[in-house]
């Protein structure tokens, strides 16, 4: 966890215009995967972003075991045998902002983000579609996208196969306030 601050802190000093860089003060990331079995649902505030009004650029940091479920069995499951946290301990998105946003007037903005997702330690290019909201000096990013299992090398073995979908929805919804050195 120490080693991440530092990397997240590096990060920010490098980037310009302190007034410009945002830090989310409310992240919640969540996934949905449909089944014909069963439904599976988990939700995580252990989430670290950034957001560089003058760049476009956002990034995420999202610690796999802050993953909630509703059965401790399914939560298990997903840090041992899908997604080995313990080996892959976060999942990473470092992208821009496609779109202009005049990031100083209130509004509501469709946007997409394009950039890198890791997953599994497996980096992949996505696009997501989003809507940014500024209201009062305060922004909320709210995204809701979807991530192919098999591009991220997480395998489902063929006797729970209708327990997991093969594409797996996932939600973040974050709010920003400008960042503030520690």
């Amino acid at each position: 966890m120490r080693k991440l601050v530092l990397i997240l802190s590096i990060i920010c000093s490098a980037l310009t215009g302190r007034a410009q860089l945002y830090s989310c003060n409310e992240c919640m990331v969540s996934f949905f995967s449909e089944a014909p079995l069963e439904n599976i649902e988990a939700t995580t505030q252990r989430v670290s972003s950034f957001l560089n009004t003058a760049t476009n650029e956002v990034m995420f940091v999202i610690h796999i075991r802050g993953f909630t479920f509703k059965k401790d069995l399914m939560r298990e499951h997903f840090n041992e045998k899908y997604m080995e946290s313990d080996k892959y301990p976060t999942s990473t998105f470092k992208g821009k902002i496609n779109e202009q946003v005049d990031f100083t007037k209130d509004g509501t903005h469709n946007v997409t983000a394009t950039g890198m997702l890791t997953i599994h330690g497996v980096e992949r290019e996505i696009n997501a579609a989003g809507t940014i909201t500024i209201e009062k000096g305060k922004i909320n990013v709210k995204s809701d996208f979807r991530v192919p299992l098999k591009g991220f090398k997480i395998t489902v073995p063929k006797l729970v196969f209708q327990n997991i979908a093969e594409v797996i929805s996932i939600k973040v919804n974050t709010n920003y306030i400008p960042y503030k050195k520690k």
